[in-house]
């Protein structure tokens, strides 16, 4: 896409729930996940740009692949408890999605997240199953997903946020990520993100020349 892309900051509800080695690890390995320029007070994550992923074996202070999975399996243990006396329960499968999301396992949050849809679809889970999907690759699935949420609630700021990122950097189509940045700002004038998606919207325009798909070493972001 570029060659000096630097990683973007995302929007996300996931939090660290119990142990405190998760806290540890969020700080490392979701820091892509946080800062989010919602102005609602509803929680939903975004990906900018598909999370680098973890090296088979740890480096200094930083877990392996593996290490994080058991941290996570210890972790969600006491809600698969509980789901087995309440299987439709969705709030319950959104939150162990939401541990095997902090932990990079990709696979097992997308199982819990599409059980927790299949039962009760909201905007908020919707959001997080398109990061999953987006981060397994799979980006029609993610803009697929992020559409149907923008059906629930169209003018969400961090719904339209992702969706022009999953267009330009999953896509790399420039014109469908202006647009969706433009309802952006058309449905949020006054958000605190506003400078941030207009600078994005200029960078953008200079590849509507480009055919999607194609990539390039001139920095867009």
């Amino acid at each position: 896409m570029e060659a000096t892309r630097q990683p973007h900051k995302a929007w996300t509800s996931v939090q660290a729930y119990a142990m405190a080695s998760i806290c540890l690890i969020l700080g490392a390995v979701v820091g892509y996940l946080l800062n989010s320029p919602k102005q609602t007070t509803s929680s939903v994550p975004v990906a900018a740009t598909r999370p680098p992923a973890l090296p088979g074996a740890p480096t200094a202070g930083m877990p392996s692949a593996d290490d994080l999975k058991r941290m996570a399996d210890k972790q969600v243990a006491p809600l698969l408890a509980d789901l087995q006396k309440n299987p439709k329960d969705a709030g319950l499968l959104v939150k162990i999605g939401k541990s095997y999301l902090a932990a990079q396992q990709y696979q097992s949050a997308k199982t819990y997240y599409e059980q927790a849809v299949g039962l009760k679809a909201s905007a908020d889970s919707l959001n997080e199953l398109s990061f999953v999907y987006y981060s397994l690759g799979a980006v029609d699935k993610a803009i697929v997903t992020l559409d149907r949420a923008l059906k629930m609630e169209p003018k969400n700021p961090q719904l339209l946020y992702n969706l022009g990122m999953f267009q330009w950097h999953g896509r790399s189509d420039p014109k469908a990520a202006i647009a969706a940045w433009q309802d952006f700002l058309k449905a949020n004038p006054d958000n605190p993100k506003r400078a941030q998606v207009e600078k994005m919207i200029a960078q953008a325009k200079q590849h509507l020349n480009i055919p999607p798909g194609t990539k390039t070493d001139k920095p867009v972001m």
